[in-house]
This record gives C-alpha cells, sequence and structure tokens, in this order.
C-alpha cells in the first residue's frame, strides 16, 4: 500500500479507473517504465482516504478524480490506493459518476491543455473579454485530427466552445459521433488519400485554419502542416511523433504536448478547475462509456480490448 509522504499529499481509495493505449503500449513497447516492478495506470476517481496536513482543499470521503504521473509509483492507478500531489485532485461534478469521472484525468484534461495552452483557445471563462476577438475566432478554423477519438471528441467541444469553426478528421464509422457535438465539418479518411483529405480541409478553411492538432501519428501530423493557413500565423500541437525531416513555414509555430506539465506545474489547477466548470454545466458532453465491473482483476482484459481496437469512441473504464 503507497503511503503519503509529502505534506500536500492525498490518498485516495479507487472506485474507478480508466484504460488509456498508452498502458499497453508502455508493457509492449518498454517505454514510461521507470524500473521493475511498476504500476501503471494514468487516471482514476475515487474517495479521499487521507490528506497530508498542508492538504486545504480536500476532506476524508470527499469524491475526486485525478490525473498521474507515470514517474512516481505511488500514483500508478492500477491499485487500490493512489498517492497524488493535491493539485492535480479534483471534485467529481455532481452530474457525474466514479465512472464517468475516471475518464477526464487524460482524454479530458489533455484536449483542454492542448487548447487552452498550447493552441491558445481561449477558456471559456475569458469569452467576454472582447466581443471584436469573438467575432475573429468565429471567422477563424481549428483543424482536429482524430476526432472521434477521446481526446478528440472532447477537443472538438471545447474549440466550439471558444467560437471557433471546427473541422474534425475521422472515419466514416464515426461520423456520427462527431455531428453530435453541433456544427462540425467533418472529413472523413475512409478510402481517400492524404492529398484528397487535405484538399477538402482547405476547400472548407481556406487560408483561414489557423489552429490543428494532431492525434494519429507522424504521417498525419505532416497532413495537419499542409492543411494550415500558408500565410496567417498558425500553431500546430502534435501529441503523437513529428517527421523528424518535416520542413514548418515561417507562419507556424510547432508546439509539443507535454502533459507531465499538469502534475509538474501548479498553474496548471486552472486547466482542471475550468474543465470542471464546463462538465458541471452539462455543455460538454463525455463520451459513451464501457465499464468493465469487477475490480482490478479485469485490467488486463480490458488493456486486450484497446489493443485490438474497435471502440468506435468509447472509453473503457474498469469500476471497483
Amino acid at each position: 500500500m503507497p503511503i503519503i509522504e509529502k505534506d500536500n499529499e492525498i490518498m485516495i481509495r479507487s472506485r474507478a479507473v480508466g484504460l488509456n493505449h498508452i498502458d499497453w503500449k508502455s508493457v509492449q513497447y518498454n517505454i514510461c517504465l521507470p524500473s521493475f516492478p511498476w504500476i501503471m495506470g494514468r487516471e482514476m476517481a475515487g474517495v479521499v482516504e487521507k490528506v497530508g496536513s498542508a492538504v486545504t482543499d480536500f476532506k476524508v470521503g470527499d469524491h475526486v478524480w485525478t490525473s498521474t504521473y507515470y514517474r512516481d509509483r505511488r500514483a500508478g492507478c492500477f491499485q487500490e490506493f493512489v498517492v497524488v500531489p493535491e493539485l492535480t485532485v479534483s471534485s467529481i461534478p455532481s452530474n457525474l459518476t466514479f465512472e464517468s469521472a475516471a475518464c477526464l484525468g487524460v482524454g479530458a484534461i489533455t484536449a483542454a491543455m492542448t487548447l487552452w495552452k498550447w493552441l491558445e483557445v481561449p477558456m471559456p471563462s475569458a469569452l467576454s473579454v472582447s466581443s471584436s476577438e469573438e467575432a475573429a475566432n468565429a471567422e477563424q478554423y481549428i483543424l482536429i485530427w482524430g476526432g472521434s477519438t477521446i481526446v478528440g471528441q472532447f477537443a472538438i467541444q471545447i474549440a466550439l466552445r471558444g467560437n471557433f469553426n471546427v473541422i474534425a478528421v475521422s472515419s466514416e464509422e464515426s461520423r456520427s459521433i462527431i455531428e453530435e457535438f453541433g456544427n462540425v465539418h467533418v472529413v472523413t479518411r475512409c478510402n481517400r488519400s492524404n492529398g484528397e483529405i487535405i484538399a477538402e480541409i482547405r476547400k472548407i478553411g481556406g487560408d483561414r485554419t489557423v489552429k490543428a492538432m494532431d492525434l494519429v501519428g507522424s504521417e498525419t501530423a505532416a497532413c495537419c502542416i499542409r492543411a494550415l493557413s500558408t500565410t496567417l500565423p498558425s500553431i500546430f500541437a502534435h501529441l503523437v511523433t513529428m517527421p523528424k525531416s518535416l520542413s514548418i513555414p515561417s507562419n507556424i509555430t510547432v508546439r509539443e504536448v507535454a502533459m507531465k506539465k499538469f502534475v509538474l506545474d501548479e498553474s496548471s489547477k486552472a486547466y482542471s478547475t475550468e474543465l470542471n466548470e464546463i462538465v458541471q454545466s452539462g455543455v460538454v458532453k463525455l463520451p459513451q462509456i464501457s465499464i468493465l465491473e469487477g475490480g482490478l482483476s479485469r485490467v488486463d482484459e480490458g488493456l486486450r480490448i484497446l489493443q485490438m481496437g474497435g471502440m468506435k469512441g468509447r472509453k473503457l473504464v474498469v469500476s471497483m
């Protein structure tokens, strides 16, 4: 059982844990495993069991969710209790269950920070600062390649809240998932070349696609660069990999999404606070959740399901 080592730490008893592709990829490809044995798992929801002496915002019995850092074995979510810094802990919105809250610590917070921090999309609480800024945003486009992924689903909704036009690339099979979010331009990739996809994106956004995020891989990262504006200052955020030989036009700024910042930078608490508020308000819909009941003994099974694919935009959660 992990123990509290610092005054600002919280121990949480797990009630639900979210499963992510990085969990099985870490084992298969020996990445993000500082030593052996190790405990994986990046997000969970549960009940506060103990608090350090410096913790001020939470007490024993509170229902919370957290996003954890892979370099601390005590924070690995595939165990009954986790110990994490207070700044990574948030109260579960009253309209969520433990199982639904278990998808906030990776997909939701990654989407929120990518847009609000790295792509400089205004946070909802700042939208009223300038009507001219809102009007300017309404003339611009954001490209989200991998729109039906869990991160993509949250990102689309957050971008729409920022008053941007959204172009999302997905499979034809996943189109209906994205269309439920409202006025989104869906570009399907099935049986089409990358050139054809890029041409359709540029037909929709013209030269006004000034922000893009890639959730797929190095080939699609290059496509995003080609789809961005050729004249306006633009930003590309990548969550996977970038081709080393890729030439970047001078008007495009490339930013690597480093989610460890959420745990290591205290100022990042603002992002989970804002995220909680928009989830609580109901303006952001959570992905469809598939639940494996039976506790931690189902984790291996769940990771095999993820590895085989076919979740079709659904989030897989293990319930305790």
